[in-house]
């Protein structure tokens, strides 16, 4: 452990690792700090809160004896992608399916010799309409914060992906697969055909995508679950700021990467902007 002092604090830590770091010097939620034993130096209740992410299962076939993998280089894992709008959905672009060129058989099945015997359709909301959030299991910076996605909470988020595994399942029974695969190795036709027992496999089977955002979301003052302006500054204090995707208001319906590295540009502009002021 060590301390930094200097004329602006800018953290960058990530959606997981800022929050955290606020939290154990005392910015954050009143109660949860109190009970984690931090004295309280801003009362922000969202810090760690409005946690969002692009939550993810995974459809997989076993494929035909006569089928090739490519084993070896890129073409291994090649993918290609469809975005779209779920059935009467308000929500522009929600969804998104991706293919899988080649499953390890460790995804289901504990034996064989045959190390990539599957292919897989990825099916990914990728606009929820639930939210999780992050909170301390101590004050001691060396255990990890606990993560509670809260993945298909909502039924709005459930009823679009049974719809979005359904799209996967029905192509996966098309004439360009049917060359390909044997069968289909999960979901079962039985959880398909039952919107109950495809809710228990969706939540079974839930991952996340690694696009873990919005738990240091960006607002205004009035906004009480807000934790930071438009230049990335932390309400309420003076000289911190955050600049990751953390700030970012929603999960964005792509990948973070690029939107962090913009995020991390435009702070850094603010910051220039302020030295020559």
């Amino acid at each position: 452990m060590f301390e930094v002092k200097g004329e602006e604090v800018i953290l960058s830590s990530g959606a997981i690792g800022s929050p955290q770091l606020l939290m154990l010097s005392g910015i954050g939620p009143k109660k949860h700090l109190e009970e984690n034993g931090i004295d309280v130096v801003r009362d922000l209740p969202g810090v760690g809160q409005n946690l969002r992410d692009h939550p993810q299962v995974r459809l997989i076939w076993e494929v035909n004896k006569d089928y090739q993998h490519h084993r070896d280089g890129l073409i291994r894992g090649a993918t290609v992608a469809i975005r779209y709008t779920a059935s009467g959905s308000d929500l522009h672009n929600d969804m998104m399916v991706h293919h899988t060129a080649t499953v390890p058989q460790r995804f289901y099945m504990t034996d064989g010799d045959d190390m990539y015997q599957g292919v897989g359709m990825t099916a990914c909301l990728y606009l929820q309409v639930g939210s999780g959030e992050l909170t301390l299991r101590s004050s001691d910076p060396r255990i990890q914060p606990m993560l509670n996605y809260n993945y298909y909470r909502e039924e709005k988020d459930l009823r679009r992906m049974r719809e979005c595994v359904r799209l996967c399942a029905e192509v996966g029974s098309g004439p360009s697969y049917s060359s390909i695969v044997a069968n289909r190795i999960e979901p079962s036709d039985q959880e398909l055909n039952d919107d109950e027992a495809l809710n228990l496999w969706i939540r079974k089977n839930a991952v996340t995508s690694h696009h873990i955002s919005s738990t240091c979301k960006m607002g205004s003052p009035s906004d009480t679950m807000a934790v930071v302006d438009q230049y990335g500054k932390v309400h309420g204090t003076e000289a911190l700021r955050v600049g990751d995707a953390s700030i970012m208001y929603d999960c964005v319906r792509a990948n973070t990467n690029v939107p962090s590295m913009m995020v991390g540009e435009r702070i850094a502009e603010f910051i220039k902007l302020d030295k020559h002021k």
